[in-house]
């Protein structure tokens, strides 16, 4: 995980304080529990390969390991069980993360009935600012609904035939898909947004400092009455501000390359989910995007607290 503040630089205390603060947020925790969630494969995969290793070269049983020891077999299978309770546990988080949607949809739309009425009246317009976030406010209110009715009727809560079942998991992925396209689209919209950014900054021309001018003043003119020296406070502000926007248009790039792969991981998870049967049967590919994009989550969340 690249991040700007490496642990290693951080003392014990003051990375104590980061991953409490880290932790103590709905998006925090959540990445943190992903982050464990989709490794949880590529874990097992690796104890169960250990354990074939040993069995073979050490010419003793690792199921039960040997004399009444705890096998890799026994802990790889209690793995995929703790995977799949935080799987659970981030399931039922979820449906708390309704709310900082509905508080989202409605600090785009203060006024919702007036707004729905003009989108009735003048339609969807791309070019509107509050266009994208509204349709991606609006998929995720379809997607979690979804996704907690199916785990409801799964537990035996709601009475839901298995086809139903089947069709509600499969529809309230399908939004989430939904949101992660219309991410991708905004993640390109960035893209040329800062590109654009970044060829102006490239040709604008730097300020000429004083002392870089001295020795090139044109001596006065007689006919030209001599004028005081200009302050050279504009050169340094208009430096700084070059600095500033170089700094600014940094750490925008460093945003974007974090969403790019977020997104990288998500998107081809949403295919694979959203697509009837799946895309693949091994769990190790979910299980490798899932970590992408669990990284790309924590490290967005850790750069919160620079």
């Amino acid at each position: 995980m690249s991040l700007k503040s490496p642990a290693s630089s951080l003392t014990p205390r003051q990375l104590l304080i980061r991953l409490t603060k880290l932790t103590s947020t709905y998006s925090g925790l959540d990445a943190s529990l992903m982050l464990i969630q989709y490794s949880s494969p590529l874990v097992i995969a690796l104890l169960l390969r250990l354990a074939a290793l040993k069995t073979r070269f050490g010419g003793r049983s690792v199921r039960n390991g040997g004399k009444g020891g705890f096998g890799l077999r026994q802990l790889a299978e209690g793995w995929g069980k703790m995977g799949g309770g935080i799987g659970e546990a981030r399931v039922v988080f979820r449906a708390f993360g309704l709310l900082p949607i509905l508080t989202w949809l409605l600090s785009l739309h203060p006024h919702p009935i007036e707004s729905l009425k003009s989108l009735l009246y003048k339609g969807v317009s791309l070019d509107s600012p509050k266009t994208l976030p509204t349709l991606q406010a609006i998929s995720l209110l379809l997607y979690y609904p979804l996704e907690h009715l199916t785990w409801l009727a799964s537990k035996g809560v709601v009475p839901l035939s298995e086809k139903r079942m089947g069709w509600a998991g499969l529809w309230s992925v399908r939004f989430w898909a939904l949101y992660v396209l219309l991410d991708i689209y905004k993640l390109h919209q960035s893209y040329l947004s800062l590109l654009s950014r970044t060829k102006l900054l490239r040709n604008s021309k730097p300020e000429i400092k004083e002392e870089e001018a001295k020795g090139f003043e044109l001596p006065p003119s007689p006919s030209s009455p001599v004028e005081p020296a200009a302050p050279s406070q504009n050169v340094v502000s208009s430096s700084d501000d070059r600095v500033s926007a170089k700094n600014v248009l940094r750490n925008d790039w460093k945003v974007w390359k974090n969403d790019v792969m977020i997104n990288a991981g998500y998107a081809p998870l949403t295919v694979h989910w959203s697509t009837p049967g799946g895309l693949w049967s091994s769990p190790l590919i979910g299980g490798s995007l899932g970590v992408i994009a669990a990284i790309g989550r924590l490290t967005a969340e850790w750069r919160k607290g620079d």
